[in-house]
């Protein structure tokens, strides 16, 4: 009879362990940013987002793992990228972030979920380059200043241009993409880069804004990706979300959550297919 008991109480314990083994925590670094992660209405939403909530429902469904998720919003995008370089093993970053090798030696990187094209711009008083001439460049940007997000990929770019064909340029840095746009359309003598989404949306807001993308100097080798800490709990996790069969970007879902954030004449030119 205590043996029994014993017996009993063994397969309690082990339920009971095998209970908690499969529940966990996800803290989700967010950076402000529209129409990727924001409050409207006092609630959060936006494409990364709702990826990652079907992303903590395919590891319900698929890996038995319930997951209690916190988010921690960030306003400052260098300051995000540094919280989750430094973060714990069950942290994730949703910032519209580039992948690249210099960030692969400090973070992890998921597989692409959106394509990305950087689009240099300006104000439309600003004459169309028609190419990358040096003489053409110097006569059309040599008065004005740049400015970019701080510590993201578009800073390389703007530096790669000023190395290549102006010395000279001045260059501010702020921490928000909608901060560049605002500068640009309130002075013609400076320009920046800006995700296409973002530039999109932009327009979106301010329709009766005219500003120009300077075409010859766009970057599309670009993706965004969600980041990681090195040595993070969960990447082979998420990795295989978004690859295993034809891949989370493959599904109906995904399709639907571009469409409710973004408009037809954006999305053939972001989705990852």
């Amino acid at each position: 009879m205590i043996q029994k008991i014993i017996i009993a109480l063994l397969i309690l314990i082990n339920f009971s362990l095998s209970k908690a083994q499969n529940s966990d925590t996800l803290v989700i670094h967010y950076y402000e940013n529209f129409p990727y992660a924001f409050i409207e209405d006092g609630k959060l939403k936006g494409i990364e987002i709702d990826i990652m909530q079907e992303y903590v429902n395919w590891l319900k469904s698929k890996k038995n793992v319930s997951m209690a998720v916190v988010f921690k919003p960030f306003k400052e995008f260098s300051t995000f990228y540094t919280s989750v370089k430094e973060g714990q093993k069950n942290v994730i970053g949703l910032g519209s972030v580039t992948g690249n090798a210099e960030r692969e030696k400090e973070v992890l990187f998921s597989a692409p979920y959106l394509n990305n094209l950087a689009v240099l711009i300006t104000a439309g008083k600003v004459p169309t380059l028609k190419s990358k001439s040096s003489a053409e460049v110097t006569k059309t940007l040599l008065s004005m200043s740049a400015i970019t997000v701080n510590k993201s990929s578009h800073a390389v770019y703007l530096n790669d241009l000023k190395k290549q064909f102006l010395p000279n340029l001045k260059i501010v840095y702020t921490e928000n993409q909608n901060r560049v746009l605002e500068n640009i359309v309130s002075d013609n003598s400076v320009f920046g880069y800006a995700d296409i989404v973002a530039y999109w949306s932009f327009l979106k807001q301010n329709p009766g804004k005219f500003l120009k993308i300077q075409k010859v100097f766009n970057e599309p080798k670009e993706s965004f990706c969600f980041l990681m800490p090195m040595g993070s709990k969960y990447s082979a996790n998420i990795n295989e979300f978004f690859e295993s069969g034809f891949g989370f970007t493959s599904t109906k879902m995904y399709r639907q959550i571009l469409e409710k954030y973004l408009g037809y004449e954006i999305i053939e030119s972001v989705e990852v297919k």
